[in-house]
């Protein structure tokens, strides 16, 4: 009885919170079609800081910011909302026309094949969706390896083998790629610049000397960090250090 009652307190719970987060919702959306975007943009963002996640706040954030000319934050959203919804049209395009606006024209180094191919696959599906593909994979396979040991003719338990086996050891691959989906959702190890300016230094010193000029927008990859300094890594290869507090993790 005492679990049932703690049961039901939660779901009350759950439910009170996602009918707060449905009004919450309801006047961000509202704010932002009255053109009322800094309204809009911190309305979405009471909604983040309260727990909830997800790509359509997150896109809905972006937007927010990229009315307001905010380029740096609205890159930042639009990257995390990519994140978890890698294959959205509407999230690609609109990360595409914001990039257009960058005052920083940094010429991208070519990847590595493997990593290039291994990241491009990575990024089709989210993390949960890789998941569930191994496990469906995974399932059939057993299925095969249960006809084989089932069946009674030969040809369909050298079928069931064969599935089985192949379909099992398909499955590492998805289990792969989820795993590491999840990490980069976790840890992008990449942030966006959202100050106007700042410069990138050769060392982790405000009296360095200053290596270039970064905007906001710009994405950097983030590699080591000492005190309040972050070693960063730019598309062209170029490093150097930043500041905190210039830039966010996506």
């Amino acid at each position: 009885m005492r679990i049932l009652v703690t049961f039901i307190f939660l779901y009350s719970i759950l439910v009170v919170n996602a009918q707060d987060y449905d009004k919450q919702f309801q006047l961000a959306t509202e704010a932002y079609k009255n053109g009322n975007y800094a309204a809009a943009s911190k309305q979405f963002e009471a909604i983040e800081a309260a727990g909830m996640h997800s790509a359509d706040l997150y896109y809905n954030i972006a937007n927010s910011y990229f009315q307001q000319a905010a380029l740096g934050k609205a890159i930042l959203y639009y990257e995390r909302a990519l994140q978890l919804a890698p294959s959205d049209k509407d999230i690609q395009h609109n990360l595409r026309v914001a990039r257009y606006d960058l005052e920083d024209d940094i010429e991208a180094l070519p990847p590595f094949f493997l990593r290039a191919w291994w990241n491009s696959l990575r990024d089709v599906l989210s993390s949960s969706t890789w998941a569930k593909l191994g496990l469906l994979l995974l399932w059939l396979g057993i299925a095969g390896l249960i006809a084989w040991q089932l069946a009674l003719a030969r040809s369909q338990r050298k079928l069931g083998f064969s599935l089985g086996i192949g379909l099992s050891l398909l499955s590492i691959l998805p289990f792969a790629l989820a795993y590491s989906k999840h990490q980069v959702e976790q840890h992008s190890g990449y942030g966006i610049i959202i100050n106007k300016e700042i410069a990138l230094r050769h060392a982790a010193e405000a009296d360095s000397g200053k290596i270039v000029d970064l905007h906001e927008g710009t994405k950097v990859q983030l590699l080591d960090q000492i005190s309040t300094w972050h070693k960063i890594r730019l598309a062209n290869g170029e490093e150097g250090w930043l500041p905190e507090g210039v830039f966010e993790e996506i």
